[in-house]
Formats: C-alpha cells, structure tokens, sequence
C-alpha cells in the first residue's frame, strides 16, 4: 500500500508506467491517469470511484471486485487482462470508450451501456450480462461464451465471426446485419423450437 499511487497528496498522473503494482482495498477516489500503461498489475476491491483514465492500457493485469461508479475510461485498452466481478454497468456511457481484447471476463455486468464499435475480439465471457447495451458495430470475433446473456441488446451490424458459445435470443435483441459463422451461428435456433436434423 505504500505505492506513489496511492499518496493522497498526488491526484494527477501523466504518461506513468505502473509496471507488477499489487494493491488491495486501495482508494483511488477521482484520481485522474492520462496515457498511463498498468503492465501485470494485480488489483482487487480498489475503490476508482469517480476517477479518470484517458488513452490508458491495462496489459496482462487481474483486476477483481473493482468499484467504479462515475469512473471514466476513455480511450482506453483492456489487453489481456482477467477481470470479475466488475460492474461497468456504474460507469457513465459518455466516458466510457474502451476495447477489451483477449481478456478473461467473468461475472460482469455491460448494462445500459453504450458499446458501440467496441472490439471484444478473443475474450471469454463466463456469467457476465449485457442488458439493453448497445452494441451497433461491436466485434466479438473468436470471442467465447459461457453462461452469458444478452437480452433487449441492439446488435445491429455486430460481428461474432467465429464466436462460440452465445446465447443470443433473435426475438429479444435487434439483430440486423450481424455478422455469424457456422456451425455456432444454428445456436441462434433454439430458442425459437426449430428442430435441426443432419
């Protein structure tokens, strides 16, 4: 705990290189980081309560239980990384402009959230939700899925070329223009009863 970041004399880092930091219940309240790179940092129930981070990479990082109400990412790279239980769902839409690409994603929440255009290529979902999210243009290739929902989403012209795994109502999300590939794409089918013989 006794990290630079952490001082709660210092409020603003700029171009920092946060490099094998372990914090644990760290209160980073409204600190801002701008073009910051936290390379296999392990964070868990840190408090980022209404903080800022603009065009910042999370690279091979844990990030666990983390609180971000108000908290802004903006331009900003999840690379990766292995994040849970994180509700993003508590940071607002309009500073939220971040890609999260080969990250493990486990129990969090994408809710009411605009993710438009956003790149979750190669990452794997487990018990995590997006709920009226939209997700216009969003790339999900080779992403995996488990126990993950997707209801009242729009995910017009979103592309899950060869993505496995998700279970994504036809009749409950929009979906035109979406891109999938077989054989994951008959997946789509079940929930209308169709029966598929080979």
């Amino acid at each position: 705990m006794n990290s630079p970041i952490c001082d709660t004399h210092i409020s603003d880092y700029e171009d920092e290189i946060f490099e094998g930091l372990h914090l644990e219940g760290a209160d980073l309240t409204e600190k801002t980081f701008i073009d910051c790179r936290f390379l296999n940092c392990r964070l868990t129930d840190c408090r980022f309560r209404g903080a800022t981070f603009r065009d910042c990479l999370f690279e091979n990082c844990e990030l666990t239980l983390l609180h971000v109400e108000n908290a802004g990412f903006s331009n900003s790279e999840f690379k990766s990384c292995r994040l849970q239980g994180i509700n993003f769902s508590e940071c607002p839409s309009y500073l939220f402009y971040s890609d999260f690409t080969d990250c493990d994603i486990r129990h969090c929440f994408f809710s009411e959230m605009d993710l438009k255009k956003k790149d979750f290529s190669g990452s794997r979902f487990r018990d995590s939700e997006f709920h009226k999210t939209d997700l216009r243009e969003a790339v999900f290739k080779k992403a995996v899925f488990s126990e993950t929902s997707f209801g009242d989403c729009d995910l017009r012209k979103a592309d899950f070329s060869d993505a496995s795994g998700y279970a994504i109502h036809p009749e409950q999300n929009k979906l035109r223009g979406a891109v999938f590939t077989t054989p994951d794409v008959l997946a789509l089918l079940s929930h209308l009863g169709i029966r598929i013989r080979e």
